[in-house]
């Protein structure tokens, strides 16, 4: 009997060939089924029948090889299904030329071993889907057993970490090598707490934490000790997280009338209120906490907005308070909850038998992404978002190929598909209003970027790219000279191009740089951009929003230097202004990034947040902190240069001295140091000592102290130590440099 016309229910065919396996003849009959399968398969890829219910385990590799073929000589394209059945199954296929990039990495990984070639292909493989939603888990958890089972222990821990919060499979499939892993991250100590149980919280953070890159002490506090934990600071922690939820929170009595529950809700509010300002006043460790999440429920159905003890307005009133506080102090960062579960439905959220039975808030998957939302802020608040976006052109901010094309045929405007390109755009300003730099990075015609002035529908203009590099080069190449001419690290590089190939090249030659999996489809790309946790920003100062017009002032000065006859003349030219103040609590934002974010010139890289530079200002006694703007003919830098200094009796200690890479080389550091000296001395202090800790990124200021009469006191592994005696050492300084005080 043919097998097309067989009537056996796929489902029943899986059951019947399930239940058979181990019975000879039985096998031999579905052998036989399996055979007639393979050899009808182009007609059963057009009505997807049978061929989804075959285990595909137990089917040998030539007979799959022979289907592979039987369906592209028929002239069909191999479905997404059946390629990820056969695939998870174990199997590889040989023509990839129509594999997505997940299931592109799965067949590589079933086809050889990461020993092979010393593993090398493994990394930019695997760090493509790292942070990859789109990423199916059945997939992720496929890769993550085959890499662990053939010795490739580190990228399946980093693959399973990535996607934590969507498949604990991954992560018990890693848990012995997990433990190895955490060896070599960066210490954090955690305190938590909340106002239901936290247990499930404590277990996501550990993980979550460990996908970006830190180890994570986890201590709880006492069931629902949430506002005891904010009013009195408890033990020594790097963080405290506050895990809030509504029901925990506010406990609502219905037997009260309305407007006495809209009273008592409000108050709560306060109460929350209040116990955050107190945080924010004795506290110098920083607290992550969530927002409430939209409720699933209403409790006054359509008037719950607007009415007094509507679910709706209680959210809505608790988070605008919180938001309200943290917005006065920079020692408190709030996650959005609906933000962080909105690939959660909303039923999913919540687990009303957790809740009755342990008081546990959210669901298990709820919990995990809100622990990922707490460690993806922890890891921007230490170390920064990205600095750069460096973007391809054709394809990827406009449609069409321009060498190709030509201006007037490619894709930007109010109609599809041009719309998409638009918004891609739009979303690029975005990101350059809130500082990060944009790059053009192209293999194209050198007049590429004259597109931007010539069509009429183009968002961006040339003048907001910091850098382009539009070339036939090799991309890598290119995006080294950029982060040499922009004076950056190509750790803060974002790297977004629609070419596989590309991204492919350039996670293998520059693996500093982060390349996310971008969606084939250009309608998906401008949210896909927008949900990039890497280029959240904690904190927005007003030097962000100038950046990319610094940048601008900095490109102007360059030009201006190439036509100066020397460097001294380069200098003078400049009129350059430095306005020197004290730090308080209206530039401690912007010092404190710096501190965050400054890695070539910077003394001690000391990580530096925004409550331990205010501990130093704040109590007159320690010390003192500086800042500087500097400014030019060529317009405003903003705030650029930062000291901390810390004052006991007659001698003082430079636990900071650090500047942005955007004036390096004009003598401000000198000028600014000179000014800092002076005010130690008027307050007393005779000697003042100052480090150098070394790390890969901070050569360029190995002899700063030296050049500025500092004598060397000894050294070892962890840096250099130096002294400079005020009462008898000419102070450091700039002819170049007009330098004042600001009141």
């Amino acid at each position: 009997m043919s097998l097309l016309s067989h009537r056996t229910p796929a489902r029943g065919l899986a059951i019947e060939m399930g239940e058979r396996r181990d019975n000879g003849e039985e096998s031999q009959s579905i052998d036989r089924l399996v055979d007639a399968a393979v050899e009808a398969a182009p007609d059963l890829v057009r009505g997807r029948l049978i061929l989804p219910a075959v285990d595909w385990t137990c089917v040998a590799p030539a007979k799959v090889a022979r289907m592979l073929a039987r369906i592209e000589h028929a002239g069909i394209n191999c479905p997404r299904w059946l390629s990820k059945a056969i695939l998870i199954a174990g199997h590889t296929v040989e023509d990839t030329r129509n594999l997505p990039g997940d299931l592109t990495v799965l067949n590589r990984v079933n086809m050889e071993s990461p020993r092979d070639d010393g593993g090398a292909w493994v990394a930019p493989l695997i760090e493509g889907l790292i942070d990859d939603e789109a990423v199916e888990v059945e997939i992720v958890d496929a890769i993550v057993e085959r890499l662990a089972v053939r010795g490739s222990d580190e990228h399946a821990v980093r693959l399973a970490l990535g996607h934590a919060h969507r498949t604990r499979d991954a992560v018990r499939a890693v848990t012995a090598q997990l433990d190895k892993l955490l060896e070599h991250l960066r210490p954090v100590r955690l305190r938590l707490t909340g106002f239901s149980t936290t247990q499930i919280l404590a277990e996501a953070l550990r993980p979550t934490f460990a996908a970006q890159g830190w180890q994570a002490d986890v201590v709880q506090s006492e069931f629902g000790a949430g506002l005891a934990e904010l009013n009195n600071v408890v033990g020594e922690h790097d963080a405290l997280i506050l895990l809030l939820d509504l029901e925990g929170f506010v406990q609502i009595d219905w037997r009260n009338a309305p407007a006495r529950v809209a009273e008592l809700i409000s108050e709560r509010a306060e109460l929350l209120a209040r116990a955050l300002s107190a945080f924010a006043e004795r506290s110098e460790a920083p607290l992550l906490i969530n927002t409430i999440p939209s409720a699933y429920a209403p409790s006054s159905g359509f008037l719950d907005g607007p009415h007094g003890s509507g679910v709706r307005r209680t959210v809505d009133l608790i988070n605008a308070r919180l938001y309200e506080v943290a917005s006065r102090s920079g020692r408190i960062v709030v996650i959005d909850s609906d933000q962080a579960m909105a690939d959660i439905q909303r039923s999913r959220q919540i687990d009303q038998k957790l809740w009755f039975y342990g008081r546990i808030a959210y669901s298990a998957d709820a919990t995990w992404a809100i622990a990922r939302g707490f460690a993806q802020a922890w890891n921007s608040l230490r170390r920064g978002p990205i600095k750069v976006l460096a973007v391809d052109l054709d394809n990827t901010l406009w449609g069409g190929i321009y060498g190709d094309d030509g201006v007037e045929r490619l894709a930007c405007g109010h109609e599809f598909p041009g719309n998409a390109f638009m918004a891609m755009q739009q979303e690029c300003l975005r990101l350059r209003n809130q500082g990060i730099l944009l790059v053009a990075l192209s293999k194209n015609n050198a007049d590429a970027m004259s597109v931007f002035e010539r069509h009429p529908e183009m968002a961006l203009k040339p003048s907001d790219f910091a850098a382009t590099k539009v070339n036939w080069d090799p991309k890598p190449e290119n995006i080294r000279k950029v982060a040499a001419e922009l004076n950056l690290a190509l750790d803060s590089f974002l790297f977004i191009d629609d070419s596989p190939h590309e991204r492919d090249a350039m996670r293998r030659l520059c693996p500093e740089v982060r390349v996310p999996e971008m969606p084939a489809d250009p309608a998906e790309r401008p949210l896909w951009l927008r949900r990039l946790a890497c280029t959240w920003p904690v904190r927005l100062t007003a030097e962000d929003e100038e950046r990319g017009a610094s940048y601008a002032a900095g490109k102007e000065a360059e030009r201006w230097r190439a036509s100066t006859g020397s460097h001294e003349d380069f200098l003078r030219g400049l009129e350059q202004h430095l306005r020197i103040g004290h730090v308080d609590k209206n530039v401690v934002s912007r010092v404190a990034q710096m501190h965050q974010r400054t890695n070539q010139f910077n003394l001690t890289t000391i990580r530096s947040t925004e409550a331990d530079i205010a501990s130093v200002f704040g109590d007159g006694s320690r010390g003192v902190a500086f800042y500087g703007r500097a400014s030019d003919r060529f317009g405003d830098h903003g705030i650029v240069i930062a000291a901390v200094a810390e004052i006991e009796g007659s001698e003082a200690v430079l636990r900071s001295f650090l500047m942005s890479c955007r004036v390096i080389g004009r003598e401000i550091e000198r000028a600014f140091l000179g000014e800092v000296l002076g005010e130690l001395r008027q307050r007393g202090v005779s000697y003042v000592f100052g480090k150098y800790v070394p790390t890969a990124k901070n050569a360029m200021v190995r002899d700063f102290y030296p050049s500025c009469g500092f004598m060397q006191l000894g050294g070892d592994d962890g840096g250099t130590n130096w002294l400079l005696d005020l009462s008898n050492q000419q102070l450091p300084g700039s002819q170049f440099v007009t330098v004042g005080w600001e009141s």
